[in-house]
């Protein structure tokens, strides 16, 4: 492939939105004061930084919100947006962040096959391709039948994400060679309006938002539906720096916990939605229809599925590493030292 860059805009913070008294902080503060959650007294943090994304709404947000994690974990917790998963990577590296909240999977395995410093503590969400696809611009006539005609044209990837994943499976499911193609790296938002200018043939991205613009003059080169039916699918991860892991481990399970008990809660169908999408920066209808096709597994489900000695987490780990491997930076032999499942909520 060949590649060339784009300049990278970070986005901007959002407002905080009010801590209102809901239902579902009334079930927090009942569980913490029974001693559900684990309230941490002392640690060597004064403050919590963690990672997540816009246009990507989850159940968590809500806690996010309402402060439940600084209540449950005893200390303030700064949310920092990014753009990708690979600049979330980049900030755990520079110590800016301590945990990361639905990371993909390839800017994980990318950083560990370059022995980066960080594990996996959690499946956040699971998603197939729902949420994450490639946009062909209509004016371009490519289709599933023709895709090779993609071959020496520009296409706009942020490098090294889910996203990046996603091209490169549906090229090869489609029969084209994705490394003819001139890859333009692009954020999402970024990819999304190179397409409605022309300036690409087609955009892959994640984020309902990006994917929603790009589709006012393009259509998806495969659906969500023709996606998981070819097999093309994935899942998101909690992450945190062996640093944090080995300094506070109670704040950790702590942020595991309210992470599950928030899960919880829109399983019941008990989630403000609003207030889920306003931390998204996304409408209501915009947010609903993406979470209908997350999952959000239980830390049960975690233990006897995902995590258990060669299941889907091991699974994809060593898929994705030997996809993304460098002669500089090589699939691992052993991918399950990248894992710590001894903080999710069931492990005490």
């Amino acid at each position: 492939m060949t590649f060339t860059s784009s300049t990278l805009n970070a986005p901007s913070e959002r407002d905080q939105l009010e801590n209102n008294e809901g239902k579902i902080m009334n079930k927090f503060m009942k569980m913490a004061c029974a001693g559900a959650l684990t309230l941490v007294a002392t640690n060597s943090y004064a403050d919590v930084n963690a990672a997540f994304f816009l246009e990507w709404a989850t159940p968590n947000q809500e806690a996010k919100v309402k402060k439940m994690y600084d209540e449950a974990m005893g200390v303030k917790v700064n949310w920092t947006n990014f753009a990708t998963g690979v600049e979330m990577t980049e900030a755990m590296l520079s110590g800016d962040i301590d945990i990361s909240y639905s990371q993909g999977m390839t800017p994980f395995v990318n950083a560990v096959n370059a022995k980066a410093p960080i594990k996996i503590v959690d499946v956040a969400v699971e998603y197939g391709m729902g949420g994450t696809g490639c946009v062909v611009n209509d004016s371009a006539g490519i289709s599933k039948a023709n895709a090779d005609d993609l071959e020496g044209q520009k296409v706009a990837v942020p490098l090294n994400t889910m996203a990046d994943y996603a091209f490169r499976m549906i090229m090869s499911h489609l029969g084209a060679d994705a490394s003819k193609v001139e890859v333009v790296d692009m954020e999402p938002a970024d990819g999304a309006v190179a397409l409605v200018d022309g300036n690409v043939v087609m955009a892959c991205m994640f984020g309902k938002n990006s994917i929603d613009k790009a589709l006012e003059k393009g259509s998806m080169l495969m659906t969500t539906a023709e996606a998981t039916e070819a097999g093309i699918t994935s899942f998101d991860i909690t992450s945190a720096t062996d640093k944090f892991i080995k300094e506070n481990p109670e704040l950790l399970r702590a942020f595991l916990e309210v992470t599950a008990e928030a899960n919880e809660l829109y399983a019941a169908g008990k989630s403000d939605m609003a207030m889920i999408a306003k931390d998204a920066g996304m409408s209501v209808e915009k947010t609903t229809n993406q979470m209908s096709g997350f999952k959000f597994p239980t830390p049960a489900e975690q233990e006897k599925v995902w995590f258990a000695s060669g299941g889907k987490v091991e699974g994809m780990l060593e898929f994705m590493g030997n996809m993304f491997a460098t002669a500089e930076n090589p699939a691992l032999s052993d991918y399950s030292k990248t894992i710590n499942t001894s903080f999710l909520p069931h492990s005490h």
